[in-house]
């Protein structure tokens, strides 16, 4: 089995989002068949979030079948799904 290269990310976005619709978008946003898991791991509402803003923590794990994957890829992979959540749910990423 080749090494998967995980990166976790945080963006701010209107409460009201869920996070399953999120998940979709992610998934639908990352690299075909590279996107290995997208895992939820925390929910912060509080000082330094807006009001009706929360902020969404997740990690994607990633990993090719036939190749071991570069730093930068893993990059773009991340810059593919902040865009993706930006545009869909004017996401901002922490």
């Amino acid at each position: 089995t080749l090494p998967a290269i995980q990166r976790d990310i945080a963006v701010v976005l209107d409460r009201q989002v869920p996070w399953c619709d999120m998940e979709v978008a992610i998934r639908a946003a990352a690299p075909a068949g590279l996107l290995e898991s997208v895992q939820f791991f925390d929910l912060y509402e509080g000082k330094g979030i807006p009001a009706g803003k929360k902020s969404i923590a997740f990690s994607i794990t990633l990993r090719s079948p036939e190749r071991t994957l570069t730093s930068d890829e893993a990059d773009k992979a991340v810059q593919a799904v902040v865009s993706s959540l930006s545009q869909k749910f004017q996401a901002v990423q922490r």
